[in-house]
């Protein structure tokens, strides 16, 4: 099976090819039983596209605009070395004779399920034995989804950060079917290169050519080489066992129950010993960036208490802070230059705490026509929704001087703050859907005002609620002052 020619995607429809996908009028709809896999799916799709068709923005928008024709993909095609995408070899570097091979059940490659002796680790479904048996065409994500997705630390010692970092999150343009959204995250070639600086990147594939020394350095690793980068050797030995695939959910002649890793000996700017060696990070496509004092960091999410439109301006705005700046990712910046007509961001990825994953992370963001000419909109709800946030607190602090326990206090603090946090999602959601047909004062008028409301019905529930503990109660009314403060004019 060739991961370029072959039916290896699984539909409702049954399993297609990337050329099918790309070039059909029918309207596919992908079939993996868990979220992470459909995103990690998307951005394989979306990788494999870039290989493949290699565009340059004005080709990449022209696809967008009137499609991929069969004839286009065949030419395109035409000028790669099929054999390098062939089932035994894609992302696949041989074995080392030294060092220990580590064995490890399937269900790993889903989540990323701890194996290190970290107490609050959790897996990120609901049991283990969801997954016991793969079919053979479904390696190809899981194998994806260990080196650009799951968290080095799952594994423990025997674990390997990727090139894009642990737990980082992903930035996709979802479109209105699935050819569009392939197309709309194929990275155009030049848009890239232009945006590293580089000359001449090395493009050659790393099973191809396989990465040595103990740093490996960012300036060096080309787009086609960067997209599919290795972390581990692997192989997945293959059972000639008829079975019914547990992630795709087709009927299979053979089975996979565990795969072989073994992790690479060098570091990636993603680690701290890539920093320290000045590897640099690289720039994944779908990866938005945070600039700090220390270096440049992929936007990761860090508790279970993250929620996507604090962030938002690492997706799209691009708005830094005292400490630090934010950079979307590059697959956004290009759609911008490309956009046509309402698109919806996808943002996913784990939540990665210490050395634990306790849950996912995934938003789907709607975004009016021409919204990337409405950032400037785009920031007044954002900036509004931290505004009433900051000033939910500054109330809430004031409960620290009644007198009690500091910790009783921040547990009721805290509470409160991601109660506004959850419930400010939804409304600032719809908001975003308005960008474009309000003004920027109107919109951040109506977004204070919405906001507000909410964070003031969070904080009455608690004068209510404590209405009968004078001390308490006296620092919620002095506090309650706090919220009126926040006006139209900053």
């Amino acid at each position: 099976m060739n991961l370029l020619i072959d039916d290896f995607i699984s539909t409702t429809s049954g399993k297609v090819s990337l050329k099918t996908l790309l070039t059909s009028d029918t309207d596919y709809q992908l079939q993996y039983a868990f979220d992470e896999i459909q995103l990690a799916m998307l951005q394989l799709l979306g990788s494999l596209s870039t290989v493949v068709l290699k565009p340059t923005l004005d080709e990449l928008k022209g696809y967008l605009k009137n499609g991929l024709t069969a004839e286009q993909y065949d030419l395109a095609l035409s000028k790669i070395d099929l054999q390098w995408f062939d089932e035994g070899c894609f992302m696949r570097s041989a074995m080392p004779n030294k060092g220990k091979t580590h064995n490890a059940i399937i269900s790993k490659l889903i989540s990323g399920i701890e194996s290190s002796g970290t107490t609050n680790a959790s897996g990120l479904f609901s049991e283990t034995v969801y997954v016991g048996v793969v079919c053979p065409d479904c390696t190809h994500v899981l194998n994806y989804n260990l080196h650009m997705n799951i968290k080095g630390d799952c594994f423990g010692a025997s674990g390997a950060t990727g090139i894009r970092g642990g737990g980082t999150i992903s930035t996709l343009i979802a479109g209105k079917d699935v050819t569009t959204t392939i197309l709309a995250n194929t990275v155009a070639v030049d848009f890239f290169n232009n945006a590293r600086e580089i000359k001449k990147p090395n493009n050659k594939l790393m099973w191809q050519e396989p990465m040595q020394g103990d740093i490996y350095y960012a300036h060096q690793i080309g787009l086609e080489r960067g997209l599919f980068a290795l972390a581990y050797h692997i192989d997945f030995p293959v059972l000639d066992e008829s079975c019914l695939c547990d992630v795709c959910g087709h009927h299979s002649n053979q089975s996979i129950k565990d795969f072989l890793r073994l992790k690479y000996t060098g570091s990636y700017g993603s680690t701290k010993k890539g920093r320290d060696g000045n590897a640099q990070w690289w720039p994944h496509p779908y990866t938005p960036v945070t600039q700090k004092e220390e270096g440049t960091f992929p936007v990761c999410a860090r508790d279970q208490h993250w929620h996507s439109w604090q962030n938002f301006s690492s997706y799209v705005i691009s708005q830094g802070t005292d400490k630090s700046s934010s950079t979307p990712a590059l697959i956004v910046s290009q759609y911008q230059k490309i956009a046509m007509g309402k698109v919806n961001l996808l943002i996913g990825g784990n939540i990665a705490d210490q050395a634990s994953i306790t849950g996912r992370v995934y938003d789907l963001y709607a975004m009016p026509e021409h919204w990337d000419s409405n950032l400037e909109r785009v920031t007044q709800v954002i900036d509004t929704g931290l505004d009433v946030k900051d000033k939910l607190v500054q109330a809430l602090n004031k409960m620290f001087g009644a007198g009690y326990d500091k910790n009783f206090i921040s547990g009721i603090k805290n509470t409160a703050v991601q109660q506004y946090i959850s419930n400010a999602q939804k409304i600032v959601q719809e908001l975003l859907l308005d960008v474009d047909r309000k003004d920027a004062r109107v919109l951040r008028k109506e977004a204070l005002g919405i906001l507000k409301a909410e964070a003031r019905n969070i904080y009455q529930a608690l004068i209510r609620k404590y209405h009968a503990d004078l001390p308490l109660f006296k620092a919620l009314v002095k506090g309650e002052k706090v919220l009126r403060t926040l006006e139209l004019e900053k």
